[in-house]
């Protein structure tokens, strides 16, 4: 299940770019994700996570960082960026490719279109939200 997560390094780049909603599970300063039981955006409660043995002791630094879905992540970056991001399957072989659009004005203008293939919906995805995190928000700040 952890395919459906974003990466560690992908939900820094997202946090810094202000996202800020609830999620499933976060990940801990040292890159291991736990689910979040306690439904609260940015934040977790230490003591029920505790109480169920799902997190080390020694792990508890106070520093979380939220872990959206692929799926999550996409959303938010068409509502809040204006940024629509295609996978598309390739017709020759079981491979996705990654096309990104920019709102123009009411109006989606392609941006960006992978030459790569990638061997999953999921790699394809991740790919897809790192290139816009990466290249196209910073331009628009």
């Amino acid at each position: 299940m952890n395919e459906d997560f974003v990466t560690y390094e992908i939900a820094k780049k997202l946090k810094d770019k202000g996202f800020n909603e609830t999620c499933l599970a976060y990940y801990t300063n040292d890159n291991t994700l736990y689910y979040n039981f306690s439904h609260k955006a940015g934040a977790c409660c230490i003591d029920c996570l505790l109480s169920h043995n799902l997190m080390p002791k020694d792990s508890v630094s106070g520093k979380f960082v939220d872990a959206p879905t692929t799926a999550q992540a996409l959303k938010w970056l068409i509502k809040e960026k204006g940024i629509f991001v295609e996978i598309s399957p390739a017709y020759i072989d079981i491979t996705y490719y990654v096309s990104v659009y920019k709102n123009k004005n009411g109006r989606y203008f392609k941006h960006y279109i992978s030459e790569l293939k990638y061997k999953s919906y999921e790699q394809a995805a991740i790919a897809g939200i790192e290139y816009v995190l990466d290249n196209i928000i910073k331009e628009q700040q």
